[in-house]
């Protein structure tokens, strides 16, 4: 019997530091390929932003400026536009020369439009953003994506809107034939694979024997989400594909026991037997929905919104000032900002960062 391993295993019991560095240097070639898995996907990923003359004041007053400060200019963008209307190919003519420099694209205004990529895209992976979304952070490859997979964030628990969240669910519901795990319409932009969404087509067509268009008319008699649909989608089939997080929304006084399940979603053991903690974990968001947030007309709100993320991007160091007049309910309310409404989860994992902010900034 050979006496190899066992010298070895005195050696490395002998010497800890040999073991200590081995393992660091194994965890430092782990997180270096995620990096370049996660920039690798970054780099095949297309911005997809749905556009017309009728949201051009809206565009350049509201999501123009964060693009300019936060997403990065080597991410294409391609901007649909209405077909039908002679304002819009006017528009097509500068938009292509503006900054960003979207590539225009032009599609006859329908419903399910965003069911529809793969004729606009020419990357593997499509993500969508609303009429108005503004970003508030620089965008990196890791808030995206994380081992190379896409980073899907939905809200579960209690309705946010509770009418309009409600048939939002149903509707998912009725085109999947399954129950909604979570809104899928929480955080932009969604990311999905351009084959993903052929594949959803394809299936909903089988599970109903209709035409996709005849499905979605139906399922959408009301309100609706196609990015719920979506995302629940690849969690029934290709959950392994991408990085799921599910944030809890406290609106029935901070507790929900089961009690009182919201119809159209998911019940409340679900969450507890199928969802990990991992994927309950809090996840920044690098954008919000301006106008669900009070006083979004007002330019100083966007502009407050800015600064504070240029700020937030660059550390404590490049904005002493901003940092100066912080307080612990700003830093919070900043913060719910980018996590598109609050969230007590979140921010009591911001406490040490709260606590840090007061020792850096504050002055006795």
């Amino acid at each position: 019997m050979s006496l190899f391993p066992f010298v070895i295993a005195l050696y490395l019991y002998r010497y800890p530091t040999i073991v200590y560095i081995f393992a660091q240097t194994s965890s430092l070639r782990h997180n270096i390929k995620h990096m370049k898995d996660n920039q690798a996907a970054f780099e095949d990923l297309e911005l997809y932003r749905r556009m017309s003359s009728a949201f051009l004041e809206l565009y350049d007053n509201v999501v123009l400026p964060s693009l300019k400060y936060f997403w990065p200019g080597n991410v294409s963008i391609v901007v649909v536009l209405d077909q039908e209307r002679p304002q819009d190919h006017e528009l097509g003519k500068t938009f292509s020369k503006r900054y960003p420099y979207p590539r225009v694209v032009y599609q006859n205004p329908i419903d399910p439009i965003f069911f529809y990529p793969e004729d606009k895209i020419t990357k593997r992976y499509v993500g969508f953003i609303d009429t108005d979304t503004v970003f508030v952070t620089r965008v990196i490859p890791e808030l995206l994506f994380e081992e190379g997979k896409p980073v899907i964030i939905g809200n579960y628990g209690k309705y946010e809107m509770p009418l309009f969240a409600k048939e939002e669910s149903l509707g998912t519901g009725k085109m999947l034939k399954s129950k909604e795990i979570a809104r899928g319409m929480s955080y932009f932009p969604v990311i999905m694979k351009v084959s993903h969404i052929v594949e959803l087509r394809n299936y909903v067509e089988k599970l109903h024997n209709k035409t996709f268009d005849e499905i979605f008319k139906i399922s959408s008699n009301g309100p609706y989400s196609q990015f719920s649909v979506m995302c629940q989608y690849v969690w029934n089939f290709h959950r392994d594909e991408y990085k799921f997080y599910f944030h809890f929304r406290s609106y029935n006084n901070g507790t929900w026991n089961g009690e009182d399940n919201p119809p159209g979603r998911e019940p409340y053991t679900f969450y507890q037997t199928n969802v990990t903690e991992e994927q309950k974990m809090p996840k920044p968001r690098s954008s919000i929905h301006l106008r669900y947030h009070d006083n979004w007309k007002n330019p100083d709100t966007l502009r407050s919104v800015i600064k504070t993320g240029i700020c937030f991007s660059g550390g404590f160091d490049i904005c002493p000032d901003q940092y100066k007049h912080l307080n612990r309910n700003q830093q919070r309310k900043h913060y719910a900002l980018v996590d598109d409404r609050r969230n007590d989860v979140t921010l009591q994992a911001l406490a040490t960062g709260c606590a840090e902010v007061d020792r850096l900034s504050f002055k006795p």
